[in-house]
């Protein structure tokens, strides 16, 4: 497990890339679910969530390297995983926020803001972050399961060893 998702060095196949993609998935999708706990842990969740940028470039670049390609491929990763998670991110903002009053959220972290409140500027987002969490967190599993499909069509993995290792087990 260490290896998969702590080192860039390897090649990995497409059955043990879906399997990092998804555990790192399983990862944001408790961490999307935080609001429910606490904005505070929320918020925590979000800086967590930066962290998992790294075991997913490992992933991707391993991934690469079984197709012999470069790890630098793992850019285009990227930007097919932004892509989709954007697209993601406005279909359930547009379904499951669009009867939330944006304006009067608004109107409340200001006044909230204006007077020092954090507190009041927090509770004035919490419950559009709770409307979301749920989506969200099922939307990225699919997102996620989607994405290693896809990285998987484009990264062919070769059938013998190249200069990035052995074939995986």
């Amino acid at each position: 497990m260490g290896n998969l998702l702590f080192s860039p060095s390897g090649r990995i196949g497409p059955s043990d890339f879906t399997k990092g993609i998804m555990i790192l998935a399983i990862i944001g999708a408790v961490l999307a679910l935080l609001p429910f706990i606490s904005m505070g842990l929320a918020m925590i969740g979000s800086l967590i969530s930066l962290i998992l940028i790294i075991p997913f470039f490992f992933l991707n670049i391993k991934r690469a390297h079984d197709a012999g390609k470069s790890g630098w491929m793992s850019l285009l990763h990227l930007v097919i995983y932004v892509i989709l998670a954007v697209v993601l991110s406005m279909i359930v903002t547009a379904v499951f926020a669009g009867n939330f009053d944006q304006a009067a959220v608004q109107e409340a972290a200001n006044e909230a803001a204006a007077s020092g409140d954090m507190a009041g500027v927090m509770n004035a987002a919490a419950g559009m972050a709770k409307a979301t969490a749920i989506p969200s967190a099922i939307g990225g599993l699919v997102m996620a399961y989607l994405f290693s499909m896809i990285v998987n069509m484009i990264n062919k993995q070769e059938p013998n060893e190249n200069q990035y290792g052995p074939v995986p087990h």
